[in-house]
């Protein structure tokens, strides 16, 4: 592929950030990812420039229109917010062809240590990443050692470029990732959280989480995975609880939210794991992991709403036998898991079902178990106290309670009612179920315990 196309694929605002910089005699190259995906043949999703205009110049051409960000001033980085995205410019010091190539020597990997010239497009690859990327070969630039000494994230980053891109890693640049693991533990918890979320969400996730594990990367900050490690399951399972919880991600959808939750919905097994009879089991494992998960989760700094539904789920995904539940019973667990979850939910217990690698029809028992859930949903049935036919003011009205807490737990009861039985969502049944329970509590106490 031609490298000179990547301009045609560029936004208009970031020809417009270009030219800003160009016009007034500097030179300028385009550098880094997206360079790297268009020699692949993908559409770039960020757009970095290298120039040797001072970190000033390039602030005063851009603002405005644009706002410039400064806080990566100190290593001569800028970054101008655009309509189709942040654009990020590196200044260097040095005028010249020398200049870029060591600005490019202070890259990562080879293969983004490639240029582009705007707008005149020539090709600049001093370090051989074109020919890494034809080999499908993740190489450090010159010194991996060095690279990963001025920024220890670096080696996480090359297991979310395997996961992304497939790629090997070279014998050097690998060695040098297991000598660097431990600086890991400087690095800022959001930029470790950030980089470790897109990891996972590659289509070569297994492979990138075997890297962070034999480099490792994982002890740093994910000890908890490798608890699992050679720990064998039952007859129901065919690999150890490590190799289970990397195969469950990697049948899962890359969505953030089900593959952390397949990520950590075993996470609890390990500690739990007791044999019985000759047989390893694991009672109260899915407690345990939703109460490990929330740890983790808020040790990454996961935003409180990702977190709280990654719990559910993995709180959740113990279900066995439907095919003979009731109704009433598919109802509870789309109360449980709350409707906008259901789909990251079906697809969790699929892949874990799938990880599974015992069953012959492992995803059968989920997929009717989807239909009931659908046709259930059709039916519209009272999941929540508001979509009760009676009211907050009707307990207090009929029971005498007054209002606090005591109003809420007797709505609580009557859901639980309906969820049973949707026949019952009426308004006479329902105030007549309150006077017999009222008159139930002036008899033997307390009627509205569960």
């Amino acid at each position: 592929m031609d490298p000179t196309n990547v301009f045609a694929r560029m936004p208009e605002s970031v020809k417009d950030v270009a030219r800003r910089i160009t016009q007034t005699g500097y030179g300028l190259w385009l550098v880094g990812g997206a360079v790297r995906d268009h020699l692949l043949g993908k559409t770039p999703a960020d757009w970095d420039f290298s120039t040797n205009a001072p970190p000033e110049s390039v602030h005063g051409l851009l603002s405005p229109p644009y706002r410039v960000v400064t806080f990566g001033l100190r290593h001569g980085t800028l970054h101008a917010v655009t309509p189709d995205g942040a654009v990020e410019i590196t200044s260097w010091a040095a005028n010249g062809e020398g200049g870029i190539v060591k600005d490019l020597e202070r890259r990562d990997f080879t293969i983004n240590a490639m240029a582009l010239s705007y707008p005149d497009g020539i090709f600049l690859d001093p370090f051989e990443g074109r020919k890494d990327l034809a080999a499908g070969r993740l190489r450090g630039v010159v010194d991996p050692a060095a690279r990963f000494r001025e920024d220890p994230l670096r080696p996480l980053r090359a297991a979310r470029l395997v996961a992304w891109l497939g790629f090997r890693v070279s014998r050097k640049t690998r060695k040098a990732m297991r000598e660097a693991a431990p600086w890991l533990a400087r690095t800022a918890t959001e930029r470790i959280r950030d980089e470790f979320f897109k990891l996972i969400q590659g289509p070569h996730v297994v492979e990138a989480l075997e890297l962070c594990r034999r480099t490792g990367l994982t002890a740093v900050f994910f000890p908890e995975l490798l608890e699992g490690w050679r720990k064998q399951q039952n007859h129901y399972h065919r690999h150890d609880i490590y190799r289970h919880t990397l195969l469950s991600v990697a049948f899962s959808p890359p969505r953030l939210r089900v593959r952390l939750a397949a990520l950590l919905h075993d996470i609890g097994k390990p500690r739990v794991r007791q044999k019985i009879r000759g047989i390893y089991r694991f009672y109260g494992h899915e407690k345990l992991s939703a109460r490990m998960a929330s740890e983790i989760l808020a040790r990454w700094l996961t935003p409180k709403k990702l977190a709280e539904e990654v719990v559910t789920l993995v709180e959740n995904h113990m279900v066995h036998a439907t095919d003979l539940w009731k109704d009433g019973a598919v109802r509870r667990l789309i109360q449980r898991v709350g409707e906008p979850l259901l789909e990251d939910f079906l697809d969790l217990v699929r892949a874990d079902r799938l990880a599974h690698g015992t069953e012959d029809d492992p995803a059968g028992a989920v997929e009717r178990l989807a239909v009931r859930i659908r046709r259930i949903l059709e039916e519209k049935p009272a999941l929540t106290e508001k979509a009760l036919a009676i009211t907050g003011r009707d307990v207090m009205a009929v029971t005498g309670v007054p209002q606090g807490p005591e109003v809420g737990r007797i709505l609580k009861q009557a859901l639980t009612v309906v969820v049973k039985d949707p026949s019952k969502n009426t308004r006479p049944f329902l105030v007549q179920w309150l006077r017999e329970k009222a008159a139930q509590g002036a008899e033997k106490g307390d009627p509205w315990s569960p």
